[in-house]
């Protein structure tokens, strides 16, 4: 009779937290576009904070900089750095959309040339669709929804002014939340085991990307790619994004580029020289330096790119590295949470 109801009891256990799994993905699905906001000003706030702290190491006269000083630089540097790549994105989108006839006619072209080879002499009848399609709409969409997102902006900066209003509270708030002294130093740990690994996560990952992106420019230079400062940028900005970021960030300039040169074989060679750069830097580089910080499954991070890119999109694969990384540690501090951070981790042995 025990065992019926400790079986009885698992099942209804299970049950309930399938059942708050499910509201928690439907609430997420469903308030994403209050949610996805919110977690960009807080993205912002993380970013202003870390850098108030690098300031701290900033000394005048043997004095370091006040808080408020830190506070509007850090906000400076992140609004320069917002304009310029938003200006970078227009500005190249623009270029793009200007030229895309050329590009189309270069197409083309190469297509006419291949279907005169007697073994492809068909070929343009499989492109038939592809010379007809225009892709001047598509950019000109896109610079639209930029111009829609940079309104959201408004909202974003309130949420973030009310973000740094309050972060002196924030530690004090969790501290009430703890009942006992042994649930405050559970906190503390799970608090900075998070804060220390997202601050390495980030800072490694940041200077791979830039790295990346730097040597990308160097090869799109040498090859004479149109565009290379937009293509580096998406290098940098896409590695962010496990696995498919890497991917897509080399394959864009490569297409471009067999639209410009009317290439396929410098379209490889692209491909190829910009790839051997990602698995340079992604694969033996990064690996070295992040050493065991985010002790994630490999399996385990691209179920988390997409379920988080169905969820949230583009937003979402960005994120879905530091979400899953506070999900393992935050997992791993509580028995009844215990076995998802193992299936979580890498392998299966868990640091906290």
């Amino acid at each position: 009779m025990g065992k019926v109801k400790k079986r009885a009891f698992k099942v209804e256990r299970t049950a309930a937290w399938l059942i708050v799994l499910a509201i928690f993905i439907f609430c997420l699905n469903y308030f994403s576009t209050f949610l996805q906001p919110v977690l960009i000003a807080v993205m912002i706030w993380y970013s202003i904070y870390e850098m108030k702290r690098l300031l701290e190491r900033v000394k005048i006269k043997g004095k370091t900089l006040p808080t408020w000083l830190r506070t509007v630089v850090a906000m400076l540097v992140i609004l320069l750095v917002t304009v310029g790549i938003y200006q970078i994105i227009t500005l190249n989108l623009e270029l793009i959309i200007n030229k895309s006839p050329e590009y189309a006619a270069n197409f083309k072209s190469m297509i006419d040339e291949l279907s005169k080879i007697e073994w492809l002499s068909n070929i343009q009848g499989v492109f038939i669709n592809l010379e007809n399609f225009n892709i001047q709409p598509m950019l000109t969409g896109f610079l639209n929804s930029l111009t829609s997102i940079a309104g959201n902006i408004v909202v974003i900066a309130i949420y973030v002014a009310f973000l740094l209003a309050e972060e002196k509270f924030f530690y004090k708030k969790l501290l009430a939340v703890s009942i006992s002294s042994r649930q405050q130093k559970k906190l503390d740990t799970v608090i900075e085991q998070v804060t220390e690994a997202i601050r390495k996560y980030m800072s490694i990952k940041t200077q791979m990307s830039l790295l990346t992106g730097v040597l990308g420019y160097i090869v799109l230079i040498l090859f004479g790619v149109d565009f290379p400062v937009l293509w580096a940028f998406l290098i940098f900005l896409l590695n962010y994004i496990p696995y498919v970021g890497s991917f897509i960030a080399t394959l864009l300039p490569a297409v471009f580029a067999m639209f410009q040169f009317q290439s396929f074989l410098m379209m490889i060679w692209i491909f190829i020289t910009v790839q051997v750069v990602q698995m340079l830097t992604g694969n033996v580089l990064e690996p070295k330096l992040m050493g065991r910080t985010l002790n994630l499954s490999p399996l385990g991070v691209m179920l988390a790119l997409t379920f988080w890119g169905v969820i949230w999109g583009v937003l979402g694969m960005f994120l879905s590295v530091p979400i899953t990384s506070v999900m393992l540690i935050t997992f791993s501090r509580f028995d009844s949470t215990r076995p998802i951070a193992i299936w979580l981790s890498e392998t299966g042995e868990l640091d906290y």
